[in-house]
């Protein structure tokens, strides 16, 4: 994969990204670690609150978004994240669900204190197996520009 620069990136560019198949034990060893609330742990107490059974944590299913993120061709032009917004936890995601992506780019804004570097605004879409979308969000990323 060639390496794609600011430069190369165009306004309405969309990849889309093969399922990501959520591994009940990667989910939940996630979920142990970093984000035990009994809705990501315990079976019974997730059904209480009206899941089918354990939900992933957000933080996971931020971690399948940044899976599709390091397949892409700019990936290695990447100087930083800028921020998130509008980030949204539409569905939950559970145990064997095929989460697809996609990846397009809404606004791109060139630095102008460090004209080597710009801001790409991208719209990231998860859906899973049943078309859902399970998250959305605007990803600001800070990529190198070509010399």
């Amino acid at each position: 994969m060639s390496k794609l620069y600011f430069d190369d990136i165009e306004l309405g560019l969309q990849t889309d990204y093969d399922p990501y198949i959520v591994d009940h034990d990667e989910m939940l060893d996630f979920s142990r670690k970093w984000d035990n609330l009994p809705i990501h742990v315990d079976g019974n107490a997730a059904r209480l609150l009206g899941h089918r059974g354990i939900i992933a944590s957000g933080q996971f299913t931020l971690c399948i978004k940044q899976f599709f993120i390091n397949q892409t061709g700019w990936r290695d032009a990447v100087i930083g994240a800028a921020g998130w917004n509008e980030v949204r936890f539409k569905k939950p995601v559970y145990a064997g669900d095929k989460i697809s992506g996609s990846i397009r780019c809404v606004d791109k804004i060139q630095s102008r204190s460090k004209p080597d570097r710009g801001i790409v605004r991208f719209e990231i879409i998860l859906k899973n197996q049943h078309d859902e979308v399970v998250l959305s969000l605007l990803d600001d990323v800070m990529m190198e520009k070509r010399h």
